[in-house]
């Protein structure tokens, strides 16, 4: 298959949010491959609103996030980031697009960035911000606290329980109605499905709003351009972006090897939802 890579950064800082109009606008596709593992047996919908601006927790953004289930890996994504794909796909058999392909692309709007893949205690985490960086991990051992405390969800009576990962404490609600021990991000490990779970700070929020069993691929996206590195690298290169985004689509912040290249146009805050 076929993808757009280096041109669609240029069309997304240029473009995004904005109408195409001009009829002989068009861009080639580029190699976009996927490694297909499995069919979902679950799909959970989850509400995610998450802080925009660190410095004030009303200020939120919502996406709506799929959490896919199969029999050996699971994977957590914006629902949204479905829809690009399947338009992916359908053009990458074409050798370019138009303005009318191009705009349906971007009138679809991705709010949460990361995937989070599962399989076989190894978690994978795939990013975008000039570029799409990867890197892997051991999934996390969670050290939930069963807590005293009822809660009803979709109507399903759930339970209590509280973790601390990663400097934030999180307070989830489970129910053992549905017994699967998958939630929402990389949160897993109780004697039922993860209904609801926040942070002590209220700036991240997770409750499912749907439950089906319709089977959808469950995969991974393989394009040769993922820049594959390290968490450390990662989080360099995110810190870096969210300080001065501007600077990305320069070249002048950081190598995408993650070393450093000194430049700072602005002073924003930046706050991610993993502190540690």
């Amino acid at each position: 298959m076929k993808f757009y890579s280096l041109v669609f950064s240029f069309v997304l800082s240029f473009f995004s949010g904005q109408t195409i109009t001009d009829p002989n606008f068009s861009i080639k596709t580029s190699p976009y491959e996927v490694i297909n593992f499995e069919n979902s047996k679950h799909s959970i919908y989850y509400k995610v609103s998450f802080s925009n601006n660190p410095l004030s927790k009303e200020s939120k953004r919502e996406a709506i996030c799929i959490l896919q289930i199969g029999d050996r890996v699971s994977k957590f994504l914006d629902f949204n980031q479905l829809k690009k794909d399947s338009l992916a796909e359908k053009y990458s058999h074409q050798s370019t697009i138009g303005a009318k392909e191009t705009n349906e692309f971007f009138k679809i709007s991705v709010l949460w960035n990361n995937v989070i893949f599962k399989n076989n205690g190894i978690t994978t985490v795939q990013d975008r911000f000039k570029s799409v960086y990867q890197y892997e991990e051991n999934s996390p051992k969670l050290n939930w606290n069963l807590a005293q405390g009822n809660k009803e969800i979709l109507g399903y009576q759930c339970k209590k329980a509280i973790v601390r990962y990663r400097g934030r404490e999180y307070t989830a609600w489970y129910t053992v109605d549905i017994p699967i021990n998958k939630g929402p991000y990389v949160f897993e490990g109780l004697p039922g499905l993860i209904m609801e779970i926040e942070d002590k700070d209220q700036k991240y929020h997770f409750v499912v709003v749907g439950i089906g069993k319709k089977p959808l691929p469950i995969y991974l996206r393989n394009e040769k351009n993922i820049f594959k590195t390290t968490r450390e690298k990662f989080r360099n290169v995110e810190k870096t972006y969210k300080e001065n985004p501007a600077a990305f689509f320069t070249g002048k912040a950081y190598n995408e090897d993650g070393t450093p290249i000194v430049l700072r146009q602005q002073n924003i805050r930046y706050e991610p939802m993993e502190l540690d």
